[in-house]
This record gives structure tokens, C-alpha cells and sequence, in this order.
């Protein structure tokens, strides 16, 4: 058996090769066609019209086209179905894949909330700001308790794992890079919660803070949702492995990131800068 998955890897180029270094067993899964997932479902309709939107902000943000509240409201809608759709199966899963989609649900919910709340700053609210900059709070709340609960849970997994003999160090490192995506946020956070003038003063100094902040979390929201999409596309066997991961990557982390960064150098914004900046609190 042993003699036929490294020959299988052997022959199948590099991303099989690295899972035979990484996880023999996923040599052992029999590669699906995509066709073959149950497509009926409920939740098809609203992942479609989500990936359509994320492909719409992509070209809208190299356009350098701001976000409209009518956008908002329906990434509101179109969000909410999907998550509402997808939890009815969450018990059957593995105990880390139901701590990733619960996680999930307060990240989405904060995305949506900073979403709304940063348009409130825009000539096009959807939401005025003494109802946006409450929902803003609760949301920051939420998004800090699920980081709590997702970090807890998977970190100690690791630690179980390396007593156990089992640790895999390509999984903790994916694992490092997202607690640094996130701390990004967390530390977005603790600014806003510590001096609520500090963000108000922010777009005073810099107009198309509130558009940056947006476009961000209408990526971040379609990433999250991606990211578990791919995570059951590994489990039924279709782009399983190190192909699954490489898709995680590229696409949920490094175009987007491009382009926040190329966005950033044509906007009035101070983008990541604003972690070095203060507010009233402190002047």
C-alpha cells in the first residue's frame, strides 16, 4: 500500500507529492468531480449570488468605483440566507468543523456590522449612525468572543497534537497566519472600543477611510464564506489536499489582499497606518 501512494505522488506532480509528506491520507481520497456534489440544495442559489458579488467588488474595486448602500443591502440578504442555510448539517460534523462554522458566524456578523457601520461615515448610508455605531459594538463584541472561542479551541488542538505525536507543522502555520489576519481586526477593535473618537477623527484627516474600511469587509465576508465552502469541498473529496489549500490561499487571501493594497495607494485612506494613530482620548 505504501509502495502505491508514493508512487501515486511520485507520478502526480507536486501538489500530490507534498501530500505525501504532509498527510499520506489524503493520497487515499478518490478525487470527485465537482458535478457530483449535491447541487439541489437550498444554499447553491445563495453561495451563487455571493460569489457573484465577490467577483463584481473585485473589478469594482480595480475600478476604483466606490460601494452603494443598495450593494450592502444585498450582501446583507444574500449573507444571512447563506449561513441560514448551512447550519442544519453543522452537528454531523467534526467537532474543529463545527468550532470553524460557529467562529464563522460571529466573524460574518462583525463584517456585516463594521460594513454598515463604515458606510455611515459615506455620502450613502444605509443605516444613520446612532443605529449603525450601536450594532458596531455588539458586533465588536461578538467578533472578540469567537476569536476566543476558535483560538482556545484550535491552539490547544495543536498542543493535544504534539503530545500526542500527531502535530503537523504546515497546519499550525496556516493557522498562524489567519491569528495574524485576525489580530488585525482585533486590534481594530480595541482602538475603537478604548477612544470612540478615535475612528470619527480618522475620516476627518482622511476622507476615503469609511470606503477602505468597506471594501475590506465586504472581502472579508465572502472569504470567511469561502473558506468553508472549501474546507466541505476537502471532505467530499473534490480539490482535496494540498490543491485545497493552495486555492484557500490564492484565492481568499493573496488577490484580495492585492487588491486592498493597490486600492490603498489611490484612495484618501491611511489603510493600516491608522494603528499608529490616536484620538481625543489621548491628545
Amino acid at each position: 500500500m505504501r509502495g502505491r501512494v508514493a508512487l501515486r505522488a511520485q507520478q502526480a506532480g507536486s501538489f500530490l507529492a507534498i501530500d505525501e509528506t504532509y498527510n499520506k491520507q489524503w493520497l487515499e481520497i478518490e478525487e470527485k468531480p465537482i458535478a457530483k456534489l449535491g447541487w439541489e440544495h437550498q444554499q447553491t442559489g445563495f453561495a451563487a449570488a455571493a460569489t457573484a458579488f465577490y467577483v463584481f467588488d473585485m473589478l469594482r474595486i480595480l475600478c476604483l468605483v466606490p460601494p452603494t448602500a443598495v450593494e450592502v443591502m444585498a450582501i446583507g440578504m444574500i449573507y444571512f440566507g447563506l449561513y441560514g442555510s448551512r447550519h442544519q448539517e453543522v452537528p454531523d460534523l467534526a467537532p474543529h468543523y463545527q468550532v470553524s462554522f460557529y467562529a464563522s458566524l460571529g466573524w460574518t456578523f462583525y463584517a456585516w456590522a463594521s460594513l454598515v457601520h463604515a458606510m455611515a461615515y459615506s455620502p450613502n448610508p444605509v443605516l444613520p449612525m446612532n443605529l449603525a455605531d450601536p450594532i458596531h459594538t455588539l458586533g465588536c463584541y461578538v467578533y472578540l468572543a469567537s476569536c476566543l472561542y476558535f483560538y482556545t479551541y484550535h491552539w490547544g488542538r495543536q498542543v493535544r497534537h504534539v503530545i500526542q505525536g500527531r502535530f503537523r507543522p504546515w497546519f499550525a502555520v496556516g493557522l498562524a497566519s489567519l491569528t495574524a489576519v485576525h489580530s488585525l481586526t482585533v486590534g481594530h477593535i480595541l482602538k475603537m472600543l478604548d477612544d470612540p473618537g478615535w475612528l470619527p477623527t480618522i475620516i476627518k484627516i482622511y476622507s476615503d477611510e469609511w470606503r477602505w474600511i468597506a471594501d475590506t469587509r465586504l472581502l472579508e465576508l465572502y472569504l470567511t464564506a469561502a473558506a468553508l465552502f472549501l474546507v466541505i469541498l476537502h471532505l467530499k473529496g473534490v480539490l482535496t489536499g494540498t490543491k485545497n489549500a493552495a486555492a484557500v490561499f490564492l484565492g481568499t487571501v493573496i488577490l484580495p489582499t492585492a487588491a486592498l493594497f493597490m486600492e490603498t495607494y489611490t484612495l484618501d485612506a491611511c489603510a493600516w497606518q491608522h494603528f499608529f494613530m490616536v484620538g481625543p482620548k489621548y491628545f
